[in-house]
């Protein structure tokens, strides 16, 4: 949970003579879900008439509080810090698009620019960056210069939308912060275009992100066109020797880097040569180091030590040095990188440990064809092989086992026709009672996400007939029997929600996408007179009416849901 930080908000205020004024509600874990309960810091907001930044840090914003608290910040354009990470514990995915829209809407109105705006620690998803797009489009961020979205479970889908939203205009960033978000390769490349095009990058940190060496040398050519970038943390991913050549061919263009940290990145000695031979060639000055845990062969280890400790003031100019969880050799081998390193050197995770994880002698030299070959493989396959993927390769192994079936005839029914096939004839052959006909064959499914899935599915796939009075009629019949069903679910409001976005085309699946079965024309004017119905949950009509609503423009349809 982050805390008050008087230091980056004195250096975010351009005016060093301005008194800092604000309000500061971290860590209180209050939990607000109406108007009302949002009051202290609605009054707090109204009581401060020089609003330079405002902290919501560790408390929970449900959209009526969100709200009211934006109404408060449409009076205040001179905020300029904006501090809103972990403010969503408890909620539904659903709900955090719209209270992020409600504030930064707030924000808009008001005609702030900010120059630093947190929303760390929300894990609002793909679905999020929604939310957030169009305050990340708008004036305020014009001149923002800290972005941080740490731990926010963005995908590849959310960094694909963040990176399109951080397009839309030019950018100045200095401060760039996205950690553990599984952003992969293709996240990151579609982030390094946009680096490329800012060349104002200072600070960069997306560790824990799944890139392996694609994205890795993507980041890396648009590292060239950010000379000032002073610290790059890129940890816990799988940069490799290749990723390593990359990001080292980029280095004679990085001048001022005085911090790395490429700790646990399968830099093996090959990557590890590589850094080395680019720190001395570049004459770089390191103040900070970090290649730890990164099966590091003895001799590559001493090179990086040589290589940073290469000219005549490192001693005073490096603070730290971390080496643990590498071959670093015996104890002769130890104490030569300690005297060369002085106070800097991490040589072990702790007190007792030699970290001596590779031992063969000729690791460097007689092993190191088979090395190369590893990191090929490693990063060939690894790298389409995320976690889902490597479920399905368990999956796909499991059918790949002959069974027998002989003698046995599948028995296709004719709701199995129309759901895989959903035309009007087949409709009819479920003859008056259709709805029930539905209902009763779709009760089997009993895990939750699947069965409110296929009661969405099904329910969309006669809406989508509904031009026909039929049609339109077992359509009116069984939506309040997948209402009924779906809300009996646990979480059902978030899975609810999700299943009729997809379906209606508002947000792209999470899933490999598949290609709706049903016209979506009759779909948006059915779902549109059914939002008036009191046995809808409000969450469902809130969710769809934003959705709707910020899709205006790329698909006219969904103006009706706004109706």
């Amino acid at each position: 949970m982050s805390n008050f930080d008087l230091n980056s908000i004195n250096s975010a205020l351009s005016d060093s003579g301005r008194p800092i004024s604000g309000v500061d509600f971290s860590g209180k874990s209050l939990k607000l879900d109406t108007a009302n309960d949002a009051q202290p810091i609605v009054d707090a907001i109204n009581a401060c008439p020089d609003l330079q930044y405002l902290t919501l840090t560790g408390n929970t914003l449900g959209v009526p509080a969100a709200e009211a608290i934006s109404k408060a910040l449409e009076h205040h354009p001179e905020l300029k810090i904006a501090r809103l990470s972990d403010m969503f514990t408890g909620r539904m995915k659903t709900e955090i698009p719209p209270a992020l829209a409600a504030l930064g809407d707030g924000m808009i109105t008001a005609g702030a620019r900010l120059s630093v705006l947190d929303l760390s620690d929300n894990a609002f998803g793909p679905i999020g960056v929604e939310g957030l797009a169009k305050l990340l489009q708008s004036d305020v961020c014009s001149e923002l210069e800290e972005l941080r979205l740490n731990n926010n479970g963005l995908g590849i889908t959310g960094g694909r939308l963040l990176a399109k939203a951080l397009a839309s205009r030019p950018r100045r960033l200095k401060i760039f912060i996205a950690g553990r978000n599984r952003l992969e390769n293709d996240g990151a490349t579609a982030l390094a275009k946009v680096f490329q095009n800012m060349g104002t990058l200072e600070e960069l940190a997306m560790p824990q992100n799944g890139i392996y060496h694609v994205g890795v040398a993507a980041l890396s050519d648009a590292f060239r066109h950010n000379p000032n970038l002073a610290r790059l943390n890129l940890n816990d991913n799988t940069v490799a020797a290749k990723g390593a050549l990359a990001i080292a061919a980029a280095l004679p263009k990085l001048k001022n880097l005085k911090c790395i940290n490429f700790g646990d990145c399968l830099l093996k000695s090959k990557g590890a040569l590589a850094l080395a031979k680019a720190f001395k060639e570049n004459s770089l000055l390191l103040e900070s180091l970090d290649l730890s845990h990164n099966e590091i062969g003895r001799e590559a280890c001493m090179q990086i030590v040589d290589a940073v400790t290469a000219l005549p003031d490192s001693a005073d100019r490096l603070s730290r040095v971390v080496l643990a969880g590498n071959s670093l050799g015996g104890a002769n081998n130890k104490k030569i990188m300690r005297d060369k390193l002085g106070a800097s050197a991490e040589l072990s995770d702790g007190e007792g440990s030699d970290d001596e994880y590779v031992t063969d002698s000729e690791e460097e030299n007689s092993n190191s064809e088979e090395e190369e070959e590893d990191d090929e493989e490693s990063q060939n396959s690894e790298d389409s092989a995320t976690e889902d993927a490597q479920h399905d390769t368990l999956t796909n192994f499991a059918d790949t086992i002959a069974l027998d079936t002989s003698g046995v005839q599948e028995i296709e029914t004719d709701v199995g026709r129309f759901l895989a096939q959903p035309t009007l004839e087949n409709l009819e052959k479920l003859g008056p009672n259709a709805a029930d006909v539905i209902d009763v064959h779709l009760q089997s499914i009993k895990e939750p996400a699947a069965m409110i899935q296929a009661y969405v599915d099904a329910t969309f796939c006669v809406a989508g007939l509904s031009e026909n009075a039929t049609a339109s009629q077992i359509a009116e019949q069984l939506f309040p029997i997948l209402i009924s069903r779906a809300t009996r679910a646990p979480a059902s409001a978030w899975l609810l929600a999700n299943s009729f976005l997809t379906a209606l085309a508002l947000i792209k699946s999470e899933e490999k996408p598949q290609r709706l079965k049903w016209s979506l024309p009759p779909c948006y004017r059915f779902v549109s007179r059914q939002l008036l119905s009191p046995t809808v949950p409000p969450a469902l009509r809130d969710t769809l009416r934003f959705f709707a609503t910020s899709k205006r423009g790329a698909a006219p349809l969904a103006d009706m849901l706004c109706q």
